[in-house]
């Protein structure tokens, strides 16, 4: 039964749009009006795909199991003469695999739906609606129609922005961007165990923040937090708030939407229509880069919107994730936390285990004997038991474990693989100098992200394309794969209007061909009844007009309408001997 709150989510559609580029590349994908770009980690763009039943993108998540990415649109109907195109779905579905398109929820009354996320494992959609204050969620099997919408929360007065899923742990955590009770909070995927982890308790000047994201290899939690005025800040904390750091704090920008991937931040300004980057775990001398801009002017209006990387999106290895030493978990229950302005104290932070001694001038840990670790958490009587996931362990002079890594595998603990998803176009990934090097088949570049020879590969057949590619991308003359399909499609199709339109033609022409054999007779003749050659005009004269009296307009003379000339055409003695006829039959009448 769907609670009175969903009535407005009713009924549900599903629009699948194709796209062309294929499951390895890209790294990741912006979205700006109703066009998303795709780009490789060293910014070269991988591919361009339109929605054209959307207006204004906005929120994006994706499905790696399916190659599917879920889209939301948040146009809106001006009112008055400002009238202005807007789509009638909130959100989309965008797949890889198949070209399809049918209509996933059909936008009603004041919809919004400002960010997604996705959980394979559930085959669950959830967003947030900060206009309607909830968080809903959509059950969308791989075959079959989708369920109907249900809210999970009603977040009154709460103004909810972003939105993230915590895979391993099966929960989802959102933003609370109300200035008088700024907050993050997280639940579990049926609602239950709603907490929250950073608010002004934590963090005295937290304002508004408008994004979420978990770091999913290091299981962190990511924020932007809006300052009043013109500064935002970038902050840092365990999943459950602990040990919380300032990444960055900048002016003059306006972020409303934030990614990560194993190396990099991501997020999207609408005040310079720009895509800034930096490192994660930046240096004192790192700053922003850009990573993309956009000043086109057909979208002067419009600015870069949601982002998604693969790396955080792909299928998570939990199982390699819970294998790490376990950080502590200090959440406040939602019970124990007030909306309102009133302070309440926690002591720290952060706490130490294994009987560790906090250190309180400095928030550092001072571990017993026999531990290590910046929460006393690793035990150097069996330090390299679990560490090393994919390499060989090693005890240094401090008594601390390193690992030595084997294959593509880097990290501090050999977590991770540099060659996943890598190479692009069928390239082979390597490492060399501990770094991923890619020997390139069809494509040149870093990461073979160039094709070599776009026309030859654009004028093959697919049977023939590198196993990742489903498309060129052609500049110039050179057409793309899906411009060559369209051009087979669209020639038969021209062809047969072509053959349709000169049949047409012939038919017409054979019609007024005929209609131009009839006799027009339209002199005028003066008559008598007598011999006499007409030089004056006595009384027992008349003058008729040829075709008038064959329609007895004119006098009672009898007249005929001569037969069409069907077959050869008629003499001029024939004419005449018609026109004699003509005239004999009036001796008897007078006009």
């Amino acid at each position: 039964m769907i609670s009175a709150e969903m009535r407005y989510l009713l009924p549900t559609l599903l629009l699948v749009v194709a796209t062309t580029y294929a499951q390895s590349s890209w790294d990741l994908a912006v979205v700006i009006g109703n066009e998303i770009e795709y780009f490789a980690r060293n910014g070269t763009s991988t591919g361009l795909a339109d929605v054209e039943e959307a207006v204004e993108l906005a929120g994006i998540t994706y499905d790696d199991t399916t190659r599917t990415m879920y889209l939301s649109d948040v146009s809106k109907k001006k009112e008055g003469n400002n009238m202005s195109t807007f789509s009638n779905a909130s959100i989309f579905l965008l797949t890889e695999r198949t070209f399809t398109s049918t209509p996933l929820l059909k936008k009603e009354k004041r919809m919004h739906v400002d960010g997604m996320v996705f959980d394979t494992s559930s085959r669950t959609l959830f967003w947030v609606d900060p206009i309607e204050d909830i968080i809903a969620k959509m059950h969308i099997p791989q075959k079959g129609k989708p369920g109907d919408p249900v809210v999970l929360h009603t977040l009154t007065g709460n103004s909810p922005r972003g939105i993230a899923l915590d895979v391993c742990n099966s929960r989802i955590y959102w933003t609370n961007s109300n200035k008088s009770h700024p907050s993050i909070e997280y639940s579990n995927l049926d609602g239950s165990n709603r907490t929250v982890v950073i608010n002004r308790t934590m963090i005295e000047n937290l304002y508004e923040p408008v994004a979420v994201v978990i770091d999913h290899a290091e299981q962190k939690l990511y924020w932007i937090d809006d300052i009043e005025g013109v500064p935002f800040n970038i902050g840092r904390s365990n999943l459950d708030g602990s040990q919380w750091e300032l990444l960055l704090q900048k002016n003059h920008q306006q972020p409303i939407y934030l990614a990560v991937d194993n190396e990099s931040i991501y997020w999207s300004d609408s005040v310079s229509s720009t895509v800034w980057t930096m490192p994660k775990n930046p240096k004192a001398e790192d700053n922003p880069t850009k990573f993309i801009t956009y000043n086109d002017p057909r979208k002067h209006h419009l600015s870069p919107a949601g982002i998604v990387t693969r790396d955080n999106v792909r299928q998570i290895d939990c199982a390699m994730i819970k294998k790490r030493p376990n950080l502590p978990v200090l959440a406040i229950p939602l019970s124990h936390v007030t909306t309102r302005t009133e302070s309440v104290t926690i002591k720290s932070s952060k706490y130490c285990l294994n009987d560790g001694y906090l250190n309180k001038t400095d928030d550092t840990c001072r571990c017993k004997e026999g531990f290590t670790g910046l929460l006393c958490e690793i035990s150097l009587s069996l330090p390299c038991h679990n560490y090393c996931l994919h390499g060989t362990c090693t005890v240094n002079h401090r008594g601390l474990p390193e690992c030595k890594c084997m294959g593509t595998f880097s990290g501090a603990r050999c977590e991770r693989d540099v060659c996943n998803d890598y190479c692009l176009y069928d390239g082979e990934c390597s490492v060399r100098d501990g770094k991923p090097f890619c020997s390139c088949k069809y494509s040149k570049g870093t990461r073979c992200e160039e094709l070599n020879d776009i026309a030859e590969i654009c004028a093959s057949s697919r049977v023939g394309l590198p196993s990742n590619v489903t498309s060129c991308k052609c500049t110039g003359s050179k057409l793309s794969l899906s411009d060559s399909f369209q051009n087979r499609l669209l020639l038969p199709i021209f062809v047969a209007f072509t053959a349709l339109f000169l049949l047409m033609i012939a038919i017409l022409s054979y019609y007024v061909n005929k209609l131009r054999r009839r006799p027009r007779i339209k002199r005028h003749y003066v008559v008598s009844k007598g011999v006499t050659p007409l030089t004056s005009r006595p009384d027992n004269q008349c003058e008729i007009t040829i075709e008038n009296c064959c329609n007895m307009n004119i006098c009672e003379t009898p007249c005929f309408e001569p037969k069409l000339r069907n077959d050869v055409s008629r003499s001029k003695s024939k004419k005449k001997e018609e026109k004699n006829f003509l005239l004999d039959n009036m001796d008897d009448n007078s006009c």
